[in-house]
């Protein structure tokens, strides 16, 4: 039996042992709270020996405090793992967009794109993507290439240069007829770069300054950077690098513009030449020295004035021209545009009716021709009338001085075939 220990229950006062816990009468619980409870009272044990395990104090942790604080899923931010792979594609990607756009500032208009700007957007949405906006920033401090492309075009000049080099000017003023534009090539200037381009290279640009005149009524239907070509000494060539206009002129605009090339200062401008039209068209060479011989790329018109009967009608050939372009439309190699100003005059008591694609048709050496759609002469010529008049377009091969303008006799119209020679010297 456990020796009375002087305690009692504090809940209904029957005496307990030293160590009992629990009172064997009531059942309260008679286990001591810690020490810093009790306000500076001596603790029931000797200082030194030690307590038993049930009497040990036991630090009280409140309940909301026993489990681990959880962080909601929704603020939980997962750690961005960048694939290499991403990575790079992201950043070519945006070396496209900085080289489809990131052009000189004289007035530059972006050039047009194969893949439409759609393709543009789609590189650009994938960056995004990638990287969110700051990761513009770890791209170009990752990649030391597109860190100095980034700031060649945020500087707005090639190489780091910020004075520009001496420019060496040599006045051309020659004019080339070209998918119905007059091209004047006023001025060629070369350096060792363009502070105003950031495409320019440092050893070597050349800078063609023209003046454009659309006299036909269609806009010009080409783009510098896939029809127009500097020809260099070793016969290579190379296409703009930047142009202050993205497409030939509309009908009826006449304006300046600028081409700029990568070409080393060695190469002396008198022994360039530039090529106009693309490797399906009908090209023209112009030489960069100020006298070049152009005849044969200007329209040729002569008025032949020469008449022949059909169906009872008079026809007669009043103009004939014969160009490689026809409205801003380039001819395809070793082709040209022949065009016939018809007047028709018919003294019979009878209308005259036909399709012109049935019975006339334009023969150089060994070919024969049918108009094209251009053509504007009319379907019918009433009886009693004159003066009717109207252009007929071919397309013939290149090299011919002369030309036979045949009146066919078809099963459409019956009658005796006619024609007219006339030449285009």
């Amino acid at each position: 039996m456990a020796q009375n220990s002087g305690r009692t229950c504090p809940n209904c006062g029957s005496p307990v042992a030293a160590d009992q816990r629990f009172c064997t009468n009531c059942g309260a619980v008679l286990e001591a709270p810690p020490p810093s409870q009790y306000g500076g009272q001596q603790p029931l044990y000797p200082q030194g020996q030690q307590l038993p395990p049930y009497a040990q104090p036991q630090q009280q942790v409140p309940p909301y405090a026993q489990q681990q604080q959880q962080v909601p899923p929704y603020a939980q931010q997962p750690q961005q793992q960048q694939s290499p792979f991403a990575e790079a594609f992201a950043a070519l990607g945006l070396l496209f967009l900085l080289r489809r756009f990131g052009r000189g500032y004289r007035g530059y208009v972006p050039r047009r794109q194969s893949s439409g700007c759609c393709g543009c957007l789609v590189l650009l949405v994938i960056f995004l993507v990638v990287f969110g906006i700051p990761g513009f920033f770890v791209a170009r401090s990752r990649i030391p290439a597109l860190q100095n492309y980034y700031n060649s075009v945020s500087s707005g000049n090639s190489g780091g240069l910020t004075t520009q080099p001496p420019i060496k000017t040599v006045q051309i003023n020659q004019t080339v007829h070209y998918a119905g534009v007059d091209i004047t090539i006023v001025s060629a200037e070369q350096s060792q770069a363009f502070l105003d381009d950031s495409n320019s290279s440092t050893n070597g640009m050349l800078r063609l300054n023209i003046k454009e005149s659309n006299t036909s009524t269609a806009g010009a239907r080409y783009f510098y950077d896939q029809a127009f070509r500097l020809i260099l000494p070793d016969k290579s060539s190379v296409a703009p690098v930047s142009e202050a206009q993205l497409s030939g002129p509309d009908a009826g605009v006449t304006r300046t513009n600028w081409l700029d090339f990568q070409v080393p200062t060695s190469d002396q401008i008198g022994q360039l030449s530039l090529q106009l039209g693309s490797d399906t068209e009908a090209q023209e060479l112009i030489p960069l020295t100020g006298k070049a011989d152009l005849r044969q790329y200007q329209p040729k018109t002569v008025h032949p004035n020469v008449s022949t009967q059909y169906a009872g009608l008079t026809w007669t050939i009043t103009s004939a021209t014969v160009t490689l372009s026809f409205k801003g439309q380039q001819a395809s190699k070793g082709m040209e545009y022949v065009t016939l100003t018809l007047k028709v005059d018919n003294p019979t008591s009878r209308d005259f009716t036909a399709y012109y694609g049935d019975y006339i048709r334009l023969k150089a050496g060994g070919t024969t021709s049918a108009p094209t759609g251009d053509t504007t002469l009319a379907l019918g010529f009433p009886a009693g009338s004159s003066g009717t008049t109207g252009d007929v377009i071919f397309v013939m091969p290149t090299g011919s001085n002369s030309y036979t303008l045949m009146l066919l006799d078809t099963p459409s119209t019956q009658y005796a075939q006619a024609s007219a020679n006339f030449q285009v010297g």
